[in-house]
């Protein structure tokens, strides 16, 4: 996982790169500071908001993630990686199935194939998400924190009521049994 570089394109790619460019005032701080914030950010969105999305190959645009950018938050995405994959298809897969995508088929890309689509679509719907709650519509500085303080209340309403911790804590435990 997370061993080669991450192409994006089309839709994803611009919105991506709108993103990584909101809040560049003077004095350096963005609200995404790199691609590879947006791209850690936007599966736990997805998640949490229920949208996924295909590549969109439309626009001709495209933006990357490099490996060795990818390595360097290596923890950080195969916990997001992890959370995805158990939290998502709760009514077409079994815990077993999902334990198994979660932590038994990292070294098998084969067997892995299904539940990397699975992430990729998350990220590409959390990327949608992001983009029309603080970029649609928004042209002034404003604006854009107007819209960032909303997401975020509303993120944490959702996010609060859809995940526990002792439930992922309890299906971690169940995993390493």
């Amino acid at each position: 996982m997370f061993k080669k570089n991450i192409i994006l394109k089309g839709k994803h790619a611009e919105y991506m790169k709108k993103l990584h460019s909101i809040l560049n005032v003077s004095n350096g701080i963005k609200l995404f500071n790199r691609n590879l914030d947006v791209y850690i950010f936007a599966p736990i969105i997805g998640i949490v908001y229920g949208r996924t999305a295909l590549v969109d190959n439309e626009l001709k645009d495209d933006t990357s993630i490099h490996t060795e950018q990818l390595q360097g938050e290596l923890d950080v995405l195969t916990y997001n990686y992890r959370l995805i994959m158990l939290l998502a298809q709760k009514d077409t897969l079994s815990l077993e199935e999902r334990m198994d995508r979660a932590f038994r088929y990292d070294k098998d890309e084969g067997k892995r194939k299904a539940g990397d689509e699975l992430f990729e679509q998350y990220v590409l719907g959390g990327i949608e998400v992001l983009y029309e709650k603080i970029m649609e519509e928004s042209k002034e500085m404003d604006q854009y924190l107007q819209n960032i303080f909303k997401f975020i209340s509303e993120y944490n309403e959702r996010y609060n009521s859809m995940i526990e911790n002792d439930k992922i804590y309890d299906l971690c435990r169940l995993a390493s049994d």
